[in-house]
């Protein structure tokens, strides 16, 4: 299931007359709806399956227990960075609290595979008409949205090298391992060097990143070049196919296999 992490803070609901402006308790009374606060921050697995998910986004309602539902309109502002039906869609501008609950969730479904890792949109909404009243200081509040991925392409495989800008190809094995979407190659040059320099394969700072299924390079290897992922031509399946090259002028084609037997994600540069 996909998962909804987000952060904010609520605390005694029902009692939050006692942390209202004076002049809002002697208006209000006993009930109210109101949000959890001016700014709300949501973050999303991005899962690449063209399915969107529920926002998690909450209206709140501060009072006594009711046997009826309470009903709900809101509006969303203009200056909100995400776009409708882009990064989020709409259905509706109308919402409800069930009965005997004390918070109902707005009718706003998140497009998590349009927006881009590292991406912060907001959404600005405002509780607008209701059965009852809303404090006017939590009435409004901007909701700020990101997605989050899982990495893990730690494995072992066998590859073939083939393309090369000199000798080849080869073949052998080796293994990919990291953490956080930063890896390390057993041999970044996928038995390139040791076939043509017969020298050792690449180190310095050089490492594969895969974030939310973009993968590239970064760093640079041990003779202070840069390397690029030129081309994805498979994944999503058994083999893992890519164009490799770096500012030496060296380059090749790859074919990965893991020794498991088990598909790879669907990857692109």
């Amino acid at each position: 299931m996909k998962k909804i992490i987000y952060s904010f803070f609520v605390m005694g609901l029902i009692f939050t007359l006692s942390s209202c402006e004076k002049n809002e308790n002697k208006i209000f009374g006993g009930e109210f709806l109101q949000f959890a606060g001016p700014t709300q921050d949501f973050a999303y697995d991005k899962i690449n399956d063209g399915a969107g998910i529920p926002s998690g986004f909450l209206v709140n309602y501060a009072g006594p227990s009711k046997s009826n539902a309470i009903n709900f309109t809101f509006s969303i502002d203009p200056e909100s960075t995400a776009i409708e039906n882009l990064h989020y869609t709409l259905d509706g501008t109308s919402g409800t609290i069930p009965a005997n609950e004390f918070s109902g969730q707005l009718p706003i479904t998140i497009l998590d595979d349009e927006i881009n890792p590292g991406e912060i949109l907001s959404l600005i909404i405002t509780i607008e008409s209701t059965e009852i009243d809303v404090l006017p200081s939590s009435a409004t509040s901007t909701f700020n949205i990101s997605v989050l991925c899982d990495s893990d392409l730690n494995t072992t495989y066998s590859y073939v090298n083939t393309d090369l800008w000199m000798g080849g190809p080869f073949s052998g094995t080796g293994e990919l391992t990291g953490e956080d979407g930063i890896y390390d190659f057993s041999d970044f040059s996928f038995g390139s060097w040791e076939g043509v320099y017969n020298i050792d394969p690449p180190s310095g700072s050089l490492k594969f990143v895969e974030n939310c299924g973009n993968v590239s390079y970064t760093g640079l290897d041990n003779y202070n070049e840069s390397w690029v992922v030129e081309e994805i031509i498979a994944s999503g399946g058994p083999e893992f196919t890519f164009r490799w090259s770096n500012t030496y002028g060296e380059f090749g084609t790859v074919t990965l296999t893991k020794d498991d037997g088990t598909d790879w994600p669907l990857l692109r540069n």
